[in-house]
């Protein structure tokens, strides 16, 4: 049950470390995903919306086409790499015409934030944003980064959806156990189960063909 909090009423409260650690690595993420994919798919990439949950996060950005298998990897990949590189994620504040002559419009490739003073993030040499939401100190602290799936949302924006951290690994494990489970159930082992998933499906097709045929003659 919600209770409503009165004005002026003092109260205690605890925030939940867990939750907001979580947030922060889907934060810092996001970030290095916007920069991975302007490197790989080119400079009129820019962020149109985000949003960042315990259980995944997502990134809108402005492209002309869907993202082919090929261009995933290569997001993907980069931005794994990024983290791997132990590059600090910097954050100060900055007046808007300074941080403009200094970094271009760029920055708000997030959206344009309507202040004289803009909170800056930038992971050097990779990524620049203004940007007022949570993040960490260094990109090795983000863990793995996994692009769950890519869909084209609407002319020219193209969705991208991630976990990221422990998140990610724990999804990484479930899909293990998923693929073990499945090539015990098909008595093959793992590398082959798309082979005889294949096969099954083509068995399956055969015998509805024989029962169709069957059902005719009677």
């Amino acid at each position: 049950m919600i209770k409503m909090i009165e004005e002026g009423k003092i109260v205690n409260c605890e925030v939940d470390k867990k939750r907001r650690e979580i947030l922060k690595r889907h934060h810092d993420a996001i970030h290095i995903i916007s920069g991975a994919a302007r490197k790989i798919l080119g400079y009129h990439v820019h962020q149109h919306g985000a949003e960042k949950t315990e259980e995944k996060a997502r990134i809108d950005i402005t492209h002309f086409e869907s993202l082919s298998e090929e261009e995933e990897e290569k997001i993907e990949d980069l931005a794994n790499k990024i983290v791997e590189k132990s590059l600090p994620i910097k954050k100060y504040v900055m007046k808007r015409g300074e941080a403009e002559r200094k970094y271009g419009f760029g920055i708000y490739a997030g959206g344009y934030i309507p202040s004289r003073v803009l909170r800056i993030v930038e992971i050097p040499g990779f990524d620049v944003e203004a940007c007022g939401g949570l993040h960490g100190d260094n990109t090795k602290d983000v863990g793995f980064i996994k692009i769950l799936k890519t869909k084209r949302i609407a002319d020219g924006l193209v969705r991208i959806e991630i976990k990221a951290g422990e998140v990610a690994l724990d999804y990484m494990k479930e899909k293990e156990r998923i693929l073990k489970e499945v090539a015990e159930k098909l008595g093959v082992k793992e590398e082959n189960v798309p082979e005889a998933v294949k096969k099954l499906f083509e068995d399956w097709k055969q015998k509805r063909k024989q029962l169709k045929k069957m059902r005719k003659r009677e």
